[in-house]
C-alpha cells in the first residue's frame, strides 16, 4: 500500500489514508479502488454502493474483466478458522 500512496501523493492527492470501521481502506472521504487505468485513470472518482471511490491502483483482474473494480480492504484471513477479520493499516 505504501507504493500506491506514494503514487497518489505524486499526482497531488494528500488526503489522509485510514481504515473504515467495516475494513474498507479510505483516502480522505473516498473508498480506495483498483481499476483498469486505460478506462479509469488514477484519481478518477466512481460512485459505488460503498460510497464514492477513487481509483488508486490496477491489477491483473482487468485482463479478464476490464470493467471490474477491486475494493481495497484491510481484512486478513485467520489460518485456523478460515474467517476474516479487520486488520490494522
Amino acid at each position: 500500500m505504501n507504493g500506491v500512496l506514494r503514487i497518489m501523493r505524486s499526482i497531488g492527492n494528500n488526503d489522509e489514508y485510514w481504515l473504515r470501521e467495516d475494513g474498507v481502506k479510505m483516502l480522505g472521504k473516498y473508498v480506495m479502488v483498483a481499476a483498469n487505468l486505460e478506462t479509469r485513470p488514477r484519481g478518477s472518482l466512481i460512485k459505488t454502493t460503498l460510497g464514492m471511490a477513487i481509483v488508486c491502483d490496477t491489477g491483473d483482474f482487468v485482463k479478464k474483466d476490464p470493467m471490474q473494480l477491486d475494493i481495497a480492504v484491510g481484512w486478513k484471513k485467520d489460518k485456523e478458522t478460515g474467517t476474516y477479520y479487520i486488520d490494522a493499516l
